[in-house]
């Protein structure tokens, strides 16, 4: 399991936990003006800058830029870091939130400004309750008086927008903001998603999923429609036996090929039991 299971999930999937959602810990000044600065930083930035650096770091000897990424992992790990999680897991997710809130994306917002780009969801994290948060929101995206930021949704129509985002390919992560509180669900893909591009240069900020997708070769018809659909570059086509492979060295556990297996020849297995992947995290 991740180390955040073992840290804050008594060894079981630490965001199953509901006291993670809970919103008594946005009682914590320290949290909400994290949160606050989040946005107004992160919705502000520019995905070039961020890029220049990382150019920059490849340019360093290897040892450096792993010892680097190293120390400014562990520190975003106390303060904002994720996790792909997998359809199944974020029906029970959305159960254990207080409040489910459909929110424009600051990171598309950030590389293609386009204010209106609704991919993500606040998590026990209403901007109607808390209006510092929900401030820092309209200073970011500064929509017009006849739009509104803010759409609460329920369970049933939260799982089928991420229904339709997997058919999109988009990857569901959630995010603490202040370990372990867990207030948004994102949905990602490689050329938009600020921790997807940081991802790209070997820099992490997010776990991989519980899970490693398998091809069950018996009832693969060998379409290759999973090749388009995964964001980690993980599925390939093997050609002598017309079926499609998943490396699992490779596999995040987001299940997204799922998706578009007319065959239903892809299922799970969990992560620990993969003699491959058990310590990939």
């Amino acid at each position: 399991m991740c180390k955040f299971c073992h840290q804050h999930g008594e060894g079981k999937k630490w965001y199953l936990k509901a006291e993670h959602y809970s919103e008594d810990l946005l009682a914590d000044l320290q949290r909400r003006q994290y949160i606050k600065d989040f946005i107004l930083d992160v919705g502000n930035g520019h995905v070039a800058e961020l890029e220049k650096k990382f150019h920059l770091g490849l340019k360093s000897p290897s040892w450096l830029r792993q010892l680097c990424y190293w120390f400014y992992e562990r520190r975003y790990r106390k303060d904002h870091f994720g996790q792909v999680v997998p359809l199944e897991d974020l029906e029970e997710v959305l159960t254990l939130a207080g409040s489910i809130v459909r929110l424009p994306c600051i990171c598309r917002k950030n590389s293609t400004g386009n204010n209106n780009a609704r991919y993500c969801f606040g998590l026990s994290l209403d901007p109607e309750k808390l209006l510092d948060i929900k401030e820092a929101f309209l200073e970011t995206f500064r929509p017009g008086p006849d739009v509104d930021l803010f759409e609460r949704v329920s369970k049933d129509e939260a799982m089928t927008l991420l229904r339709a985002y997997e058919r999109e390919s988009l990857i569901h992560s959630l995010w603490t903001f202040k370990t372990p509180f867990i207030g948004g669900l994102c949905n990602c893909d490689r050329a938009d998603c600020l921790a997807l591009l940081t991802d790209r240069y070997g820099f992490h900020l997010f776990f991989r999923g519980e899970y490693v997708a398998q091809t069950s070769e018996d009832i693969c018809s060998g379409c290759r429609a999973c090749l388009s659909a995964c964001q980690f570059g993980a599925i390939s086509f093997v050609a002598a036996r017309k079926v499609a492979f998943i490396d699992p060295l490779r596999c995040y556990g987001c299940g997204v090929c799922r998706s578009y297996c007319e065959q239903q020849a892809i299922h799970f297995i969990p992560r620990t039991q993969h003699p491959l992947a058990r310590r990939l995290w």
